[in-house]
């Protein structure tokens, strides 16, 4: 299964899901599940920044990977409105390979849910 996040995706998803919206409190609860954190955090999906970003501006120390160009280039603006910096890589999950170690790795419930079935598993070893 292909699927790609270009930029018609990415505009109707900058308008249903900005920077800081919170769907049913998950931004609160990854928060709070990872504000104890004292390394480096990777948002795996981290599309155009709407967790990433409010968790920079919380002082939270993380990067975020995605698979599509466009995502990253309106997290990259996203952040620069902002006025905060991140790190941010191009990859497919089921190849990653950042050649880092994290505290913690977090994949929101939507963007794991939009896994296709045959590759979660991988998905998942690629994290360690």
């Amino acid at each position: 299964m292909f699927v790609e996040y270009g930029k018609l995706s990415t505009k109707l998803y900058e308008m249903t899901k900005p920077v800081g919206f919170s769907i049913d409190g998950d931004i609160e609860y990854y928060y709070d599940k990872l504000k104890s954190c004292s390394g480096t955090i990777l948002e795996a999906g981290v599309g155009t920044g709407r967790m990433m970003i409010p968790f920079l501006q919380k002082g939270l120390a993380i990067e975020g990977v995605d698979l599509s160009k466009e995502m990253l280039e309106q997290c990259e603006i996203n952040m620069a409105k902002a006025d905060v910096t991140g790190i941010l890589y191009q990859g497919d999950l089921t190849k990653l390979n950042l050649n880092k170690q994290y505290e913690a790795i977090m994949m929101p419930t939507g963007s794991f849910c939009l896994l296709p079935r045959e590759i979660i598993q991988e998905v998942l070893a690629s994290f360690f």
